[in-house]
């Protein structure tokens, strides 16, 4: 399986895990520490050892926290990273996660010479609802609605932008308006296709650790926001030539992945982004020989082939047994259920839709 594979090689690096927002649901506890030269040169000194054994891949996502409030770091690490795969010919990729407060275009022409692929940026609705839900964090003043609609402005078709619109019942009714007034924006449009398209897509809300600060009153029952999910992306596949949404083979995650892991600045590994921060879940460190602790093998073990449900589940292996994070929690009891995929919802909804789409078009090359 790919999960084994040792010719790449995934990391997650949080420079920091300070933040200048305050989201009401995140899971994070904010820490000021900022990775220090020493890290940063133990966590090179980390990859070459992958890459003296030989691997031909290795890809970076800038996380947090939020990584930009860390520029200077990164841009160090990742010139001394790129400068290593280069000289040992090893394909190198990035992508970063930022709540968008501090992204403008001078940091997007920095992050382009860093090899950075594409960000992610998260509008969690119209004014009102995303600053709520998305404050400052040390002033509880301004906008950052305003701030982050600026900056997507100005990068617009620049770098390619997932746009992550999280939901949960304080918002949901007010999800496809927010879309739809997007969409009234002439520069916003324009910027949806090509290839530094803005992508917006739903991030399903959920209380994924005791500490995440979202209510369990709050988050959506699957039904909900799988249909929300749907209606959103048949809004783009009706309105879009050529969007697709129709399933592909799901690959697993840094978790599930024997050459993974998430590191923090202090150079502590992790197997999950849902465990940053929470040492007591660390798998190791970037300064020591690594000795996966029994909760990684765990993550790496399990597998929906010894799940009775999953084997009965018409969708497999579509999902390859959902979110494992969730599916080992759901064994202990923090979890009432798996993290089923979206194709448990509307699969059938899904091939009937690509059905109908293509008899037309082929109606309409028929008809010319």
């Amino acid at each position: 399986m790919g999960q084994y594979s040792n010719t790449s090689l995934g990391l997650t690096i949080a420079p920091t895990l300070n933040c200048n927002l305050r989201c009401l649901y995140c899971f994070e506890n904010p820490d000021t520490t900022v990775m220090s030269e020493n890290v940063i040169k133990k966590l090179v000194e980390f990859v070459s050892q992958y890459i003296k054994k030989g691997i031909k891949s290795f890809s970076t996502t800038w996380y947090g926290g939020e990584p930009l409030m860390c520029l200077g770091e990164i841009q160090t690490l990742s010139n001394e990273l790129i400068t290593l795969c280069k000289k040992n010919k090893v394909d190198y990729s990035a992508a970063l996660i930022t709540n968008g407060t501090l992204l403008d275009k001078e940091k997007v022409l920095k992050l382009k010479k860093m090899k950075v692929g594409y960000v992610q940026i998260t509008l969690d609705g119209p004014r009102e609802i995303h600053d709520k839900r998305r404050p400052f964090r040390n002033t509880g003043r301004g906008s950052s609605f305003d701030t982050i609609m600026a900056n997507l402005k100005e990068i617009a078709g620049k770098i390619p932008i997932a746009l992550r619109i999280n939901l949960d019942v304080t918002n949901k009714e007010q999800a496809m308006d927010f879309v739809s007034a997007l969409m009234n924006r002439e520069w916003f449009r324009k910027r949806l296709q090509g290839p530094n398209a803005i992508s917006p897509y739903y991030g399903y809300v959920k209380k994924y650790s005791k500490s995440c600060g979202c209510s369990k009153e709050d988050i959506l029952n699957p039904d909900d926001f799988w249909e929300k999910d749907l209606e959103l992306k048949r809004y783009f596949y009706k309105n879009f030539k050529g969007y697709e949404y129709y399933s592909n083979l799901s690959y697993g995650c840094v978790a599930t992945n024997i050459q993974g892991f998430v590191v923090d600045a202090s150079g502590k590994l992790y197997k999950c982004w849902n465990h940053l921060g929470f040492t007591e879940k660390s798998c190791g460190n970037i300064f020591e020989p690594l000795e996966l602790q029994t909760l990684s093998i765990n993550y790496l073990t399990e597998s929906f082939e010894n799940d009775d449900e999953c084997k009965e589940c018409k969708v497999l292996p579509i999902c390859m047994g959902g979110c494992v994070d969730v599916r080992v929690k759901s064994k202990t009891g923090e979890f009432d259920a798996k993290d089923c995929a979206s194709w448990k919802y509307y699969l059938e909804e899904t091939i009937r839709d690509y059905y109908i789409n293509k008899m037309k078009q082929r109606k309409d090359s028929t008809a010319k």
